[in-house]
């Protein structure tokens, strides 16, 4: 069977990306290295109704699951697990941070000891 050269260069994209998907715990590990926990959020935020933990290795406690979660520089953190991804934009300003959770706004303040 012979392709075209766009068709080849489809099949490979396609290749490389299902490569990248990656499955288990190994892969989610690689996916939140390649970004960077960010030690300004480290530590656990309290909002009205829940609270989310950001560990310096990476996880994060959020909405009662783990992930792993990494900040990009376009201002969203992407908490990542074995199935399923999810981008969520954020604002850390005044000692106050701000989760844009399907449309709306959650703040939480990090309480010091």
């Amino acid at each position: 069977m012979s392709y075209s050269l766009p068709c080849r260069l489809l099949l490979i994209a396609m290749f490389v990306l299902m490569g990248l998907n990656g499955s288990g715990h190994a892969a989610e590990r690689s996916r939140a290295a390649a970004g960077k926990p960010v030690k300004s959020l480290t530590g656990t935020w309290y909002g009205a109704k829940s609270s989310i933990t950001f560990k310096a290795d990476g996880t994060t406690i959020f909405e009662g699951k783990r992930y792993y979660y990494a900040v990009t520089n376009g201002g969203l953190i992407q908490f990542s697990k074995k199935n399923s991804s999810r981008a969520v934009p954020y604002q850390l300003s005044g000692g106050k941070l701000t989760l844009m959770v399907n449309g709306k706004p959650q703040v939480y303040t990090r309480k010091r000891r």
